[in-house]
């Protein structure tokens, strides 16, 4: 489904990826997992396309993509969750969600049934609607964040950075909760983290990456057992009732 061979990215005399090859497959999760500055939130953007590659390949359903902008990637079925939020704050809920329904050409009567699908998944979405984005809590901007990605019809991969950063125990409760969901029901991920614990509640494969290279791949189950690899490469730290 998709697949990235021998990238390479440079900022400035940075070398920031070096020779990254990887593949998700169609209705799998994959983690992106290492300490902080390790190229995690890089190797999201670059196969996007926000950030260019000076070497290497990404290839999605068979399409290289390597050279085309993000809108075409868009298009394709790539959908991009960042991890600060960039909602219309001056604008409600509901206009947030569909604002960028209507943006993407769809009819507004397959722009509500998104809607509606979305405050099945979060419920306090609903009943939050009216509110602007400025008013809502930092876990709550981030349901509506998801909940817009979710929303967008047609899409075959989320690219999600840091789900939970910085969100209490409950609303990251309840982020995990529906991207587990999204993942039982088949829907392809990569997700960018830095705490292995997150991974208890999604099953899939990882990749860690250190320095900007993968130095380490297998699947979540197994990561848990590695105690050896964990304290080296990742942020241990936890969140209570995560």
């Amino acid at each position: 489904m998709l697949n990235v061979r021998n990238l390479e990215v440079y900022i400035g005399s940075l070398y920031i990826l070096q020779r990254i090859s990887m593949d998700l497959y169609k209705g799998e999760t994959l983690f992106l997992i290492g300490r902080n500055g390790a190229g995690k939130t890089t190797l999201l953007k670059t196969i996007m396309g926000f950030v260019k590659p000076s070497s290497g390949v990404i290839v999605f359903d068979g399409i290289d993509i390597t050279r085309e902008p993000p809108y075409v990637r868009a298009r394709l079925g790539i959908r991009y969750v960042p991890d600060n939020r960039r909602l219309f704050t001056s604008l409600t809920v509901e206009e947030n969600l569909m604002a960028s329904l209507l943006g993407s050409g769809v009819s507004r009567e397959i722009a509500m049934d998104r809607v509606e699908y979305v405050y099945s998944l979060f419920p306090d979405m609903k009943r939050l609607r009216k509110l602007r984005a400025s008013q809502l809590s930092g876990g709550q901007q981030q349901m509506l964040n998801l909940g817009r990605a979710i929303a967008s019809p047609n899409v075959k991969i989320f690219l999600v950075d840091e789900p939970v950063e910085g969100l209490s125990p409950l609303y990251a409760s309840k982020i995990l909760e529906v991207l587990s969901k999204l993942s039982e029901e088949g829907v392809s991920m990569i997700i960018v983290e830095t705490r292995p614990m997150l991974m208890k509640k999604i099953s899939g494969r990882y990749v860690i990456i250190n320095g900007g290279r993968i130095v380490s791949e297998g699947f979540t189950e197994d990561l848990h057992r590695d105690q050896t690899l964990v304290s080296t490469y990742l942020d241990i730290s936890t969140n209570p009732g995560v």
